[in-house]
């Protein structure tokens, strides 16, 4: 008994073990890479979470006090502007290679800072003397920072397709990568209740902004950082083509633009994300921010009730994503959990849509029903970025060219311009509902018509989004049968290529 105690490794061995670079296989990415990778996809979706979300147009309506529908037109705007920037950006990371031939992890190195500090600046108010000065400053900053976060955003999830040749290693990261990403969620999520009421400590909604930049823009900022700590596997060499005359030349960086056509997978995706977003929205924060509930002769702001089922259901749903991949075995594929997670999203809005919110055990079971929403949706995320991080060895076996960059590229455009219809959207929705900024400041609810309409709007429009999305979803083709084709064939292709260039350099 006593040698088997010894035997028996304590926590710290288990702990060193986890750090370390030991796999069982030759093929396995070691678990503190991953641990690094999602810890650095944590840092930038917390800055993600402050500039491109909602957070950045709630502070600009209710701490720059412009009005709904210009910051609905403004954001909308400028997230257009990714049309040409997304692209450009995919495409110089495709055909630009470091010193140490490495395609993504430097773009991460040297873009971090400025994504995190252009954030900060977002939410600053200089309080500067006209409504459009101040539009003109916020309009000047966002896209700085875009064009940073663009090329940062590209590497990271391009890193998702290189960082290994096997199709299961490459969801264990997308599955890491995903669970930082989500974990930055629960950091965000105590900036509602702070904004309750007269704030929390005695702050003001702008000093609590503030506060937050710090904390999420700047931290996150140099946290993604840690993500270049990881290996890219499958590299390339730039592509050059042959001249009329018999010479050769490098392609023209806008070449990947073109194979994207091969890549069905990436394209339906693209249109299910568009689809999602042409239907009525507002986010929780205009709802929830002024609603309280009387319970036992208190009166309970509902962001704190938000705060406190959201940190027991929370958790509960973040659980699958380190599961799945033996989830996605057991359901029959990654599309299985696409088609199940939208299901699940349908049902559980309408249902939420029925219920209400007029009192607090409602308003408590409305959440908990979240969680049935959150398991299966959970992991939607991952399997989406799986197939499309799958898509791009497609891609290279049906073209001979690899493209992580512009594939990543066209799938973040495509995001941020279903994001802009979204805002855009939103901005309309808030003008139709009358709301007035102001009344959160001097603590009066919002108007009758507000009142009325808001609730079916912010449960019905998303439900009807989720079935435009499932459209294209259910069109997607790419069995497990070709999948495994294709990595022999690739893992053939590149043991030749390895041995040409080891006779060429003998």
């Amino acid at each position: 008994m006593e040698r088997d105690e010894q035997q028996r490794p304590g926590t710290n061995d288990r702990f060193r073990r986890f750090f370390s670079n030991a796999t069982e296989h030759p093929d396995e990415i070691p678990r503190k890479e991953l641990f690094f990778f999602g810890l650095g996809l944590m840092g930038q979706n917390e800055v993600y979470n402050m500039a491109g979300t909602h957070w950045w147009v709630h502070f600009c309506t209710n701490v720059l006090k412009l009005k709904p529908e210009t910051v609905g037109k403004m954001t909308g705007a400028v997230t257009l502007f990714d049309a040409f920037n997304d692209p450009v950006a995919g495409a110089l990371i495709d055909r630009f290679r470091f010193k140490d031939g490495r395609k993504l992890l430097p773009w991460i190195k040297y873009t971090s800072p400025f994504v995190g500090i252009l954030a900060f600046l977002l939410f600053v108010n200089w309080n500067i003397s006209t409504p459009a000065n101040t539009l003109l400053y916020c309009t000047v900053v966002y896209l700085l920072w875009d064009v940073f976060y663009s090329f940062q955003d590209v590497a990271l999830w391009g890193v998702t397709a290189a960082i290994s040749p096997n199709s299961g290693q490459r969801a264990r990261a997308t599955q890491w990568a995903d669970v930082g990403a989500t974990l930055s969620f629960a950091v965000t999520g105590m900036l509602m209740p702070m904004l309750s009421g007269d704030g929390a400590f005695g702050l003001t909604q702008q000093q609590v902004y503030f506060a937050f930049a710090i904390v999420m823009c700047l931290g996150g900022g140099f946290q993604s950082m840690f993500a270049t700590l990881t290996t890219e596997r499958v590299r390339s060499l730039p592509e050059e083509e042959v001249t009329a005359g018999g010479g050769k030349k490098k392609k023209s960086i806008f070449n990947g633009i073109g194979v994207l056509r091969y890549n069905h997978v990436l394209l339906l995706f693209l249109v299910s994300e568009v689809l999602r977003n042409f239907t009525p929205y507002v986010n929780d924060i205009y709802i929830f921010q002024q609603m309280t509930f009387n319970f036992m002769g208190k009166e309970i702001p509902a962001p704190v009730v938000l705060t406190i089922v959201g940190s027991i259901t929370g958790p509960l749903g973040i659980l699958p994503k380190f599961f799945a991949t033996k989830i996605a075995g057991r359901v029959g594929g990654m599309k299985r959990v696409l088609f199940i997670g939208s299901i699940a999203g349908i049902v559980t809005k309408v249902i939420q849509f029925t219920a209400g919110i007029k009192t607090l055990p409602v308003f408590v079971l409305m959440l908990a029903l979240d969680l049935l929403y959150q398991l299966p949706q959970s992991i939607y995320l991952i399997a989406q970025r799986t197939m499309i991080s799958d898509s791009v060895e497609y891609v290279e076996w049906k073209t001979g060219q690899r493209t992580e960059g512009i594939t990543m590229s066209v799938r973040n455009l495509t995001g941020k311009a279903a994001s802009a219809v979204q805002r855009m959207v939103q901005g309309y929705c808030l003008k139709f509902l009358q709301f007035n900024a102001n009344n959160v400041e001097l603590q009066q609810p919002q108007n009758a018509h507000f009142l009325k309409w808001v609730w079916p709007i912010y449960k019905l429009g998303p439900a009807l989004g989720i079935v435009f999305a499932l459209v294209p979803l259910l069109l997607i083709r790419y069995p497990d049968s070709l999948k495994q084709k294709v990595e022999t064939e690739m893992a053939e292709r590149r043991a030749l290529a390895e041995e040409m260039e080891a006779a060429v350099e003998g």
